[in-house]
């Protein structure tokens, strides 16, 4: 409605030298009216020759071109009505807006506020608020933001080793060996931080301790502790974030495992319900009694999140990924139980059925080749990783959450050592700290 309105009055208030430029600006206010931008620039190019430097010309151009996606030379003829006749509000605003879409906020600002010092009709003013105060968050810098949690959990595990079910037909397993369950405590604390320094641009930390006690098996109780440094990078549609991360896993209070790595993820902003990812890492892994085991593990994927419509207000996400583990030292352990090849995905929706409560089903599936024989078996092993996770929380309290979560895992494998299933359910309660 905008748009008709201004160039209606511009048509009104423009003086056209000869009937033919007359009818040339009539027609390219038709198309601009019927969102016909596309034609409207190309018919302005067609007389851009006769025609440049004609105010009332030059406002159809520049609103043509600006509308079609060639911001440089709408701002250019806008430029030139502006400088001709700098009173002409519509023009202005034109003008405004094209600074706008390319980021010149000051310039667009000033305009701006130009004509709304004017006292334009209501539907005016309310336009040029929306743009100011899109300015202003995009120019101001966010103050800092502190984040923290702390979960309690109660849960169960029923293969507690990831062991198979029951003996092999080639190895013989002690009891131990065997997959077994027991019921555990857990507690999970995060905290992070995020620090922009210009509007653009943010630092950005995190810290995690995830410990899990179990009631009678203390051999498998462990601390995983992750530390992670990086920085942001935000633009119009598009973020990109690099981190470097530090991990080291604690196996019955003894260090099992150090893991050093980068990461990479760009976020693309499709439309108002749909982002896109695109992510890469690169990992150092080292174990402490286990050399053999070092290895440095690559991986690259991309995901896909969409917000659809309805009562529950379903959030749609899939992913894909692929990746290689490659040991440091080659050799028969090695090459047979680390040096190997993996892709898979993950599907899953989340679904709100209050405002208090949130339910997320997914599963995931993987597949890993593995490049040497194994020294057992005498084969290249094979596994199929599915699970399938739904995860509940219910903020009961602003602060407060209750968490329920159930997994069911299974290990499919061409070698019957490596073959298992794994179910835990927990239930948890969430602080956040405000």
């Amino acid at each position: 409605m905008f748009r008709k309105l201004s160039i209606c009055l511009m048509l009104n208030v423009m003086c056209l030298p000869t009937t033919a430029m007359a009818d040339t600006v009539s027609d390219l206010s038709q198309l601009l009216e019927q969102g016909e931008s596309v034609k409207a620039y190309q018919l302005s190019l067609d007389n851009l020759d006769e025609m440049e430097g004609d105010p009332a010309f030059d406002f159809q151009y520049g609103v043509a071109a600006i509308d079609s996606g060639h911001l440089s030379e709408g701002i250019f003829a806008l430029e030139r009505v502006h400088m001709l006749e700098p009173r002409n509000s519509l023009a202005t605003l034109e003008l405004a807006r094209g600074y706008y879409l390319i980021a010149q906020y000051e310039r667009a600002q000033v305009l701006f506020q130009q004509v709304d010092a004017e006292n334009p009709p209501d539907v005016v003013r309310a336009r040029i608020q929306q743009f100011l105060t899109l300015i202003t968050e995009k120019t101001s810098i966010s103050p800092t933001k502190f984040k923290s949690f702390v979960e309690l959990w109660a849960g169960y595990d029923s293969n507690i080793n990831s062991g198979p079910g029951g003996q092999t037909n080639v190895v013989i397993l002690s009891d131990n060996a065997l997959g077994r369950g027991d019921s555990y405590a857990q507690v999970r604390v995060g905290s992070s931080v995020e620090h922009a320094y210009n509007p653009d641009n943010a630092l950005v930390f995190s810290a995690n301790v995830d410990s899990r006690i179990y009631d009678s098996e203390d051999e498998q109780d462990y601390n995983n502790i992750n530390l992670s440094a990086g920085h942001i990078w935000k633009g119009e549609a598009n973020q990109f974030q690099f981190n470097f991360n530090l991990q080291k896993y604690q196996l019955a209070n003894n260090n099992y495992r150090d893991m050093f790595g980068i990461t990479g993820t760009w976020s693309k902003q499709l439309s108002k319900r749909s982002v896109m990812k695109f992510f890469v890492g690169a990992n150092d892994l080292a174990y402490d009694d286990q050399s053999w085991k070092d290895a440095t593990l690559s991986n690259v994927g991309a995901s896909y999140i969409y917000a659809g419509e309805g009562g529950w207000r379903p959030l749609y996400f899939i992913s894909a990924f692929a990746g290689t583990e490659n040991p440091k030292t080659a050799g028969i352990l090695a090459n047979g139980q680390v040096d190997r090849v993996f892709h898979g995905g993950n599907l899953g929706i989340q679904l709100s059925p209050t405002s208090d409560i949130k339910l997320t089903p997914a599963i995931t599936y993987q597949r890993s080749e593995y490049k040497g024989k194994d020294w057992i078996y005498n084969i290249k092993r094979r596994d199929d990783f599915a699970m399938f996770n739904v995860n509940m929380e219910w903020m009961v309290a602003p602060s407060w959450t209750v968490l329920a979560n159930y997994s069911f895992t299974d290990i499919g494998s061409n070698i019957e050592l490596y073959e298992y299933d794994r179910q835990q359910a927990m239930l948890g309660l969430r602080y956040n700290f405000q």
